[in-house]
């Protein structure tokens, strides 16, 4: 993908994209732990990970919610808590680019759920 059609990464961007969703549906859900409301965002995320040796693996996962503060995911393959890599995340309104940190990854039925939080500069 050309890098000029993705845009940074910020809590600017984020927040615009969902002012957008909230303008046309009001469905959201959130806890009391939440710093901000995630929605519900079906889309593509890709994910560059270090491995021991510092080389970066491409892989993708499947984007279930977004916030300004970062992302919930489904991947096949676990991402240890506090693992920093690169991300893209890919919505029909745009693509977004930036860094996040695996805050937890559950295993349900082989499938992973991740936390990221985004990492903004």
């Amino acid at each position: 993908m050309d890098t000029t059609e993705i845009s940074l990464l910020t809590r600017e961007a984020i927040a615009e994209l969902l002012a957008g969703r909230a303008a046309r549906n009001p469905a959201s859900h959130a806890n009391g732990r939440r710093h901000s409301v995630r929605w519900p965002f079906p889309g593509t995320v890709e994910m560059w990970l270090p491995d021991g040796a510092g080389v970066e693996h491409h892989t993708l996962g499947t984007c279930l919610n977004l916030s300004t503060e970062g992302v919930g995911l489904l991947a096949d393959d676990p991402i240890s808590a506090g693992t920093q890599f690169a991300l893209a995340v890919h919505q029909p309104e745009g693509s977004f680019h930036g860094r996040g940190i695996a805050r937890h990854c559950t295993e349900v039925d082989g499938v992973h759920y991740i936390g990221v939080q985004f990492l903004f500069e």
